[in-house]
C-alpha cells in the first residue's frame, strides 16, 4: 500500500514539471541561418532576416533540408483553392507551387536554397537539360531570360506539355533571376537530345500559357 501511494505521490509531483518542461522545449526558437541548424529545427522555429522580418520554417522545408521530402506528392501540404480551380500549395515561406485545372503547374521560388534544393532533388533528377542554341549555332546551358527590373532573386519553374500533333512530352521551362549574380532562362526536356532556341521544331505548348508575376517585396 505504502509503495502505490509513495507512485502515486511521484507522479503528481513529477507530472507539472514535466509538461513545463514539454512546453518550453516546444516554443518557437530563433535559429541562425545555416543548414545545419534547419536541420536541427523544429516547425514554427524562425531565422531573423537582415531586413528584421522573422522568416518561419515548415515543417515540410525542415524534411527537404533532411533530405526526407518528396516533391512528387504535396497532397500533406497547406492548400488554398481559388474560384478558378487553381490550387496554391504552400512548401515553405519562399516556395509557393500552383497546380493549374488544365494540369500545369508553375513553382514560384523566393531563395536561392530552396531553388537550389528543388533543383537538385527533383527537376534535374526527372528530366533533360535542353542545350540553347544560339544564333551561330552554338549550344549553351542557359539562354537569355526576358528583361525584367527585378533587384533579388526570384525563380519560377513551369510545368507544361508540348506536342508535334502526334507525340505529347512533357517540358520544364526555368526562370531565374539575380540567382549568384545570373539572370537566365533553361529548359528541360523529356530526352538527353532535346534543344530550344535558334532550331527548328514541330514541338508547341499545349494549352494556354500561365504567367504569374513575381512578388519582390
Amino acid at each position: 500500500m505504502k509503495k502505490i501511494i509513495c507512485f502515486g505521490f511521484c507522479v503528481v509531483f513529477f507530472l507539472p514539471s514535466y509538461f513545463a518542461y514539454a512546453q518550453e522545449n516546444t516554443e518557437v526558437r530563433e535559429i541562425p541561418n545555416l543548414v545545419s541548424a534547419v536541420r536541427e529545427a523544429n516547425p514554427g522555429d524562425y531565422i531573423l532576416l537582415p531586413s528584421g522580418r522573422r522568416y518561419t520554417l515548415t515543417s515540410a522545408e525542415i524534411e527537404i533540408v533532411r533530405g526526407n521530402f518528396d516533391y512528387g506528392d504535396l497532397s500533406a501540404l497547406p492548400t488554398e483553392t481559388r474560384s478558378d480551380g487553381t490550387e496554391v500549395i504552400t512548401i515553405s515561406e519562399a516556395h509557393t507551387a500552383y497546380i493549374f485545372p488544365d494540369g500545369q503547374s508553375v513553382h514560384m521560388l523566393k531563395s536561392g536554397r530552396s531553388f537550389s534544393e528543388y533543383m537538385r532533388n527533383y527537376v534535374e533528377n526527372r528530366y533533360y537539360i535542353a542545350h540553347y542554341i544560339d544564333y551561330l549555332g552554338n549550344p549553351h546551358i542557359f539562354g537569355p531570360a526576358p528583361q525584367r527590373d527585378i533587384p533579388v532573386f526570384r525563380a519560377a519553374v513551369e510545368f507544361y506539355l508540348v506536342s508535334d500533333g502526334n507525340e505529347i512530352h512533357e517540358n520544364v521551362t526555368v526562370t531565374a533571376y539575380n540567382y549568384r549574380g545570373e539572370t537566365f532562362r533553361m529548359i528541360y526536356g523529356p530526352t538527353s537530345d532535346w534543344q530550344w532556341g535558334n532550331v527548328r521544331g514541330n514541338f508547341s505548348p499545349i494549352g494556354e500559357s500561365h504567367t504569374l508575376e513575381f512578388d519582390i517585396e
